[in-house]
């Protein structure tokens, strides 16, 4: 006689773990580095002030009148506040049925979205979207603000902050990303008076900034079997700056910044509004509503128009 084998029967009970697997990733290092303040328009505005450049010829002739001084006022600058949204809509039957993996499918929805929402908030403030303040509004990203230290391929060009509002970046011819690029954009915020101390670059070429050689060697420890090759802090001429890698980014740009020259300025924040029941489901909306504040954005660099 065979024996019966479980491809023989239709009774067997399925094997299904009880757990949901997200390999998403959620971290948000701009966002997490930077500080907050508080919005109370939907465009926000701030103003900005710099020092008078260094005279080595200041001098005044004994008993001579006081010199009458250039004064300048701050300039006041402005970003639009961006509405970021999310919607959940769970059927009545969906939440009465045993699911596996969750014993509230309508919550671990809304706690999904809500990370959803702040990957979507780290992606535009990093991003070199311009402002738009008519219709559907947009904040402009800190890519797009920073025109003192852009350096970009040829024909690129970084047009920042005019008029009110910040406006496009044009693409330039790509090219690889060199350490001679990279200490010239950290050189560059520090001759404009800036001090970084973070860069953010997508995955390709934060691997290329760990192939720079600088001035040490690369060590492997042989006691525990591990070989650095990562670079995380690099030590310049001109500041001492942590290397992250960034998965939400423009894909050809790496970032210098200051942390204390950007803030995150927000109008509502994050809130679950539950919507008006139409039917046999329940439907709710996460809202927040923000704006980037860039206090000086000559203390920042990027290096545009880079293949990975």
């Amino acid at each position: 006689m065979p024996t019966l084998n479980t491809n023989a029967v239709v009774h067997q009970k399925e094997s299904l773990a009880d757990l949901i697997s997200m390999i998403s990733p959620e971290e948000t290092p701009f966002v997490s580095s930077i500080g907050k303040s508080k919005a109370t328009a939907t465009k926000t505005e701030w103003l900005q002030d710099t020092l008078a450049p260094a005279n080595k010829d200041n001098s005044l002739a004994e008993g001579a009148d006081a010199n009458d001084s250039t004064i300048v006022g701050p300039v006041r600058l402005s970003n639009q506040a961006q509405i970021f949204t999310k919607d959940v809509r769970v059927s009545g039957t969906l939440q009465a049925v045993s699911t596996a993996g969750t014993s509230d499918e309508l919550a671990r929805q809304i706690a999904k979205a809500g990370k959803e929402l702040k990957r979507d908030v780290e992606s535009a403030l990093v991003s070199a979207n311009p402002s738009v303040a008519v219709g559907t509004r947009k904040l402009g990203g800190a890519e797009a603000w920073i025109k003192t230290n852009a350096f970009h391929g040829a024909n690129g060009a970084t047009i920042g902050y005019s008029g009110g509002a910040v406006g496009a970046v044009t693409a330039g011819t790509g090219r690889a990303l060199t350490e001679t690029m990279f200490v010239g954009m950290l050189q560059g915020i520090w001759t404009a008076g800036g001090d970084p101390k973070k860069v953010i670059a997508p995955g390709t070429l934060k691997s290329k900034i760990s192939s720079f050689v600088g001035g040490g060697t690369r060590q492997q420890m042989a006691k525990d079997k591990t070989v650095h090759q990562a670079v995380d802090v690099y030590v310049s001429d001109f500041g001492t700056v942590d290397i992250i890698p960034h998965r939400f980014m423009s894909t050809n740009c790496v970032i210098g910044y200051d942390p204390e020259l950007w803030k995150q300025a927000v109008v509502r924040s994050l809130k679950k509004e539950e919507l008006a029941k139409t039917g046999d489901s329940d439907k709710f909306m996460l809202i927040t509503e923000i704006s980037l504040e860039s206090l000086n954005e000559a203390g920042n660099g990027k290096i545009a128009d880079l293949n990975g």
